[in-house]
């Protein structure tokens, strides 16, 4: 007969094997190895799933391969959601000149940090850690900057708009404040505001408040 298996001390792939356990079975005795996995599990494995390398690791192995295959072939749960279609937009109007809105984005520099572009688990992790709900859209804190999690943030519409290029910076009460935010400090039209502005209105000119109509007696 041949000499009996002796695994203890020995490696394969993940696993470590530290001791034996004997479970009686029928009119003869199955052996199983107990390891040490990688990761920190233990495991009890037959030696010939050991030998054959059927099995390499505690299952942990196999997790992280279908995290991989399943994030490469975009075939995750998540791809048809709303936060996988900001992810995929992002890097479309920053990659694809082909894109509508690239000029604004991809043509002026602007670019998806690698961590967010290779991988969209980080993306999302970042996201429900920072504020995301299905009212909100990705916002760039810096319009010049790029979308990382330093610069980008979740906002509202209202929130955004504030943020925007286009919209102008005003000085008030020594203090540089958006228009937007002018207008509902002062509870004076945007539109008035914007108006006067162009015109060349300043300081006490641009905030003056509205004539009130006289009542014709």
């Amino acid at each position: 007969m041949p000499a009996p298996l002796e695994l203890i001390g020995k490696e394969f792939d993940r696993l470590f094997v530290v001791g034996k356990k004997i479970v009686p079975k029928g009119k003869r005795n199955r052996i199983y190895w107990v390891c040490e996995c990688d990761c920190g599990n233990t495991v009890e494995v037959r030696a010939d799933s050991l030998t054959r390398k059927l099995v390499r690791s505690c299952g942990c192995l196999k997790k992280e391969q279908d995290r991989v295959n399943l994030t490469a072939n975009h075939s995750h749960k998540m791809s048809k959601t709303r936060i996988y279609h900001i992810w995929q937009q992002m890097k479309r109007r920053c990659n694809n000149p082909s894109e509508k809105s690239y000029e604004r984005y991809g043509g002026r520099g602007i670019r998806v940090c690698e961590m967010w572009e290779k991988d969209f688990e980080s993306f999302l992790e970042w996201s429900l850690t920072n504020g995301y709900d299905e009212n909100k859209s990705i916002d760039r804190i810096n319009n010049d900057g790029n979308y990382e999690p330093s610069n980008c943030r979740w906002a509202t519409n209202k929130e955004q708009s504030r943020n925007r290029r286009s919209n102008r910076i005003v000085r008030h009460k020594n203090h540089f404040i958006t228009m937007v935010e002018l207008s509902e400090t002062l509870n004076i039209n945007y539109h008035t505001l914007h108006s006067r502005y162009s015109r060349g209105d300043r300081g006490s000119r641009l905030t003056r408040p509205l004539e009130t109509p006289q009542r014709k007696i």
